[in-house]
């Protein structure tokens, strides 16, 4: 399976995932304590002075940024807003004491897959769910570990991925963090639908390892309905967590205009 190609120079960006992870800890030491407790292989080294803080995952020597901030009283509406936490999920984030981010190299499965690791380990030290910052996707405790056991490809799908559909477009964030193309349809006739679709297109376009070109037809075996159209990510900017520099497909109606 090939990741998407371009021949833009933004597709030498290699882009980063970001996690937020609400927990218990009051300090780093008790995030070092419930790490080593969990035998993840995961630890928080001591910084050497002036350097920032970081996840060490020891058995590969695989070294990650890590921050943390105080809590937030708007994260729990954020993570219910997901429909994935159960209510004492949702009742137990509101006693968070700390929101830990971790960032490193994302932009294809594999380094998916190592995030997923990452969540799951902090998870079996206590934290209470998992945001994606690069596609606002959130996750309970019992969803996230459901998602990181699961080996085929599409638990890694849905952890990071998410589809935003309305009467004016369905669009999706978060692809790029497998090293894809995001998606988006203009114009839904029904955006449930329109949703679901774009859901079905990017499943397949990673999962399936064809290489898609512009100009491919998209539909059933009635016949295409939709054309392929790569064009830059231009709904989110470059700094943005959310932007994707591998582009994003188009789906454009048969027998519309191009703009």
């Amino acid at each position: 399976m090939i990741p998407d190609q371009s021949t833009q120079s933004e597709q030498d960006t290699v882009p980063e995932i970001t996690l937020r992870i609400p927990g218990p800890w009051e300090s780093p030491e008790q995030l070092q304590d419930a790490l080593a407790k969990s035998l993840s292989g995961y630890i928080l080294p001591t910084p050497e002075p002036g350097s920032e803080m970081s996840l060490l995952h020891e058995p590969s020597g695989q070294r990650f940024r890590l921050s943390a901030a105080g809590p937030d009283e708007e994260i729990v509406e954020l993570f219910a807003g997901s429909g994935r936490m159960s209510p004492q999920e949702l009742k137990a984030l509101q006693n968070h004491k700390v929101k830990v981010f971790v960032a490193g190299p994302g932009g294809s499965p594999e380094a998916a897959r190592t995030f997923l690791a990452i969540g799951a380990a902090l998870i079996k030290a206590g934290a209470l769910g998992v945001m994606v910052d690069n596609s606002g996707n959130c996750h309970g405790h019992r969803d996230w570990l459901a998602l990181a056991a699961d080996q085929a490809m599409g638990g890694m799908y849905w952890a990071f991925v998410s589809v935003t559909a309305s009467e004016e477009e369905a669009f999706s964030a978060g692809m790029h963090c497998l090293g894809y193309r995001d998606g988006e349809l203009r114009d839904p006739v029904d955006p449930k639908a329109a949703g679901m679709m774009l859901h079905e297109f990017l499943g397949y376009s990673y999962q399936s390892g064809a290489a898609l070109v512009d100009g491919d037809p998209i539909g059933s075996p009635a016949g295409p309905e939709f054309f392929l159209r790569h064009v830059e990510c231009t709904r989110f900017p470059k700094h943005s967590p959310w932007h994707n520099p591998y582009g994003v497909w188009r789906l454009e109606k048969t027998g519309g205009e191009e703009e």
